[in-house]
């Protein structure tokens, strides 16, 4: 018989706390209770309010990364995201079962001899044998509230530790990814082979244990020696440990698979990450676009690209405009004869189109240093723009790279003269990467930014 089981069995004398043991079970069950519900309130209430911050954390930080790092940052912040709403709903059902809970006590106080089916008049014969069985005795049903609220609380808690200790271990393995990939033309490509070879080595060790396993099993049922297995199948277990945190998760895993069906437990395991990406990804398009329901079967979003959207006026900018990248001027409405255009610095399309046409660069890099930095900066950023106003070429010359730290972007910077345009509307039209005929990332974009021209500020 096991510690756990002396602590609750019938050997051990009431109170008295067995061998071995700091805590007697019995009396840390008697609190479990409280405890699950100050922590389930505690993490509810912080995991419903994490989201907009890391959605803020991922809009000040996705603009400046690239390549691998730009993916892993999108996949880890839609994970964090999806994870919190994910969770946090978990610990408020946890709450509402939990009160539910003490609810049954309190009639279980109040009235101890439970539900009298005697004095049911509206409940016949037939509704009364089946309410009964499926009700059964008041007790019974707390006790299954009760644990029904005990597999909720520690399936919540064993999910986030295994998705988090995952997401560390992938940032781990980016790590040896990104300097292997440093060796080769094609960074990126040469990166993401590295980090799925490194995760597929993980996952072909855990199958292979399972395999080993199996076998080890087999030959034994036939009285055949399998000590070389046993001791390979061994080895690979403690070289798997560090990699996974087995020591947190395999008490409470294989406690539940081993009570509860598998049929329930395993889906809902595997199922609960797949759905905090749905809602990270959610998420992050609701902040990216104006609207998830396809509702606006008029002033639609191809309309607007070319009407007036407020990410390219910096005066009607606001919170949500924050993850919109787009070249902008200062207002809708200019009265200065000189018109700041700000033409930002995406480094995820910029830098892969800079090592195609910015020859002056070396392979898509600027190492110079001083004023011809900025020289070829200014000149690499250009080339892959072309501006019209009012159908008039803009020349881009004498722009300079900027850093805009109230925008948190880098870019181009420069001022159109509009001395000898008239008052009212004029239309600024901006193309990036004109020539292409992709349609992926790197395809062409064109952006409008309509103004009206007021010279006189009446």
């Amino acid at each position: 018989m096991t510690q756990i089981e002396n602590a609750g069995g019938a050997d051990a004398a009431p109170g008295v706390m067995p061998a071995g043991r700091r805590i007697a079970f019995e009396r840390l069950r008697e609190r479990s209770d409280e405890l699950e519900l100050l922590i389930s309130g505690l993490l509810a209430f912080a995991l419903l309010t994490l989201p907009p911050r890391l959605l803020d954390a991922w809009v000040a930080n996705e603009i400046h990364a690239d390549g691998v790092i730009w993916y892993a940052v999108q996949f880890g912040c839609m994970l964090a995201i999806g994870l919190s709403y994910a969770l946090g709903i978990a610990f408020v059902i946890h709450l509402a079962i939990r009160g539910y809970w003490v609810g049954l006590i309190g009639l279980k106080s109040g009235f101890p001899n439970g539900i009298d089916w005697d004095r049911l008049p509206l409940l016949g014969p037939v509704a009364r044998a089946f309410y009964q069985p499926m009700v059964g005795e008041l007790g019974e049903v707390i006790d299954r509230v009760d644990r029904t609220a005990s597999v909720l609380f520690v399936s919540a808690i064993i999910i986030a530790i295994g998705i988090a200790w995952t997401g560390l271990f992938g940032a781990v393995l980016v790590i040896p990814s990104l300097l292997v990939g440093l060796l080769f033309p094609d960074r990126e490509i040469a990166t993401v082979i590295c980090f799925a070879v490194l995760n597929g080595v993980v996952m072909l060790l855990s199958i292979g244990i399972t395999v080993l396993d199996k076998l080890v099993a087999r030959r034994e049922a036939k009285g055949l020696p399998s000590a070389g297995l046993r001791r390979t199948t061994l080895g690979l277990l403690r070289v798997l440990v560090p990699m996974l945190p087995l020591r947190l998760i395999a008490p409470v895993q294989l406690t539940l698979q081993s009570n509860l069906s598998r049929r329930g437990f395993t889906p809902i395991y595997y199922l609960v990450p797949t759905l905090a990406l749905v809602f990270g990804a959610a998420h992050i398009l609701g902040a990216i676009n104006f609207s998830l329901f396809p509702s606006y079967q008029v002033v639609t979003s191809e309309a607007v690209d070319y009407g007036v959207a407020s990410a390219h006026y910096e005066s009607l900018r606001g919170p949500a405009d924050a993850v919109v990248r787009q070249p902008m001027i200062p207002a809708d409405r200019i009265e200065s004869r000189q018109l700041r255009l700000f033409i930002p610095n995406r480094v995820r399309l910029d830098n892969p189109l800079a090592r195609d046409t910015c020859e002056r660069l070396e392979n898509g890099r600027n190492v110079a240093e001083g004023a011809p930095a900025a020289q070829l900066a200014a000149q690499c950023i250009a080339s892959m723009w072309t501006v019209t106003l009012d159908g008039a070429p803009v020349p881009l010359e004498d722009f300079l790279p900027a850093e805009r730290r109230d925008l948190g972007m880098r870019g181009l910077m420069g001022y159109i003269d509009l001395r000898g345009k008239g008052p009212g509307r004029h239309d600024l039209q901006l193309v990036w990467n004109p020539n292409s005929k992709d349609r992926g990332p790197s395809r062409r974009r064109t952006y409008a930014i309509p103004f009206w021209y007021d010279p006189d500020g009446s």
